[in-house]
């Protein structure tokens, strides 16, 4: 059963960020750009973890997160896979080493979630 829940204003999110978020049990990242605001899980798809925490912190610029465990790089917006692991630990790795990386995972997108914002607050429907 799907649950619209509020993430908060959107005041809390600025402009051009990506801001990590818990609402519940669930932890979240929000976008807020142009006007727009995208929502996904804020958890890696390779090893499920933070995007938001890790060697080296939040990386995100012009719309893209990219883990900083593994390197992989996320489209917040689409959710769609950029690139797919590439490093170790916030390091890059030589491409010989990107199976090994990968513990045999295929690449995959974020988790992305209906995002709306009414009223001057975000919204989310979390299933």
């Amino acid at each position: 059963m799907s649950t619209e829940v509020r993430v908060g204003s959107l005041f809390n999110f600025p402009d051009g960020e990506l801001t990590g978020v818990a609402v519940g049990r669930h932890r979240l990242i929000v976008e807020h750009k142009e006007n727009e605001v995208h929502i996904a899980r804020n958890r890696c798809p390779h090893l499920g973890f933070s995007l938001t925490r890790g060697p080296g912190g939040l990386r995100y610029q012009d719309g893209v997160v990219q883990c900083p465990w593994h390197n992989s790089r996320f489209d917040v917006s689409t959710g769609e896979n950029l690139d797919w692991v590439t490093g170790f630990a916030g390091r890059q790795m030589p491409s010989w080493s990107r199976s090994l990386i990968g513990l045999g995972r295929r690449p995959r997108g974020l988790d992305t979630l209906s995002a709306t914002v009414r009223d001057g607050d975000v919204y989310v429907i979390i299933d």
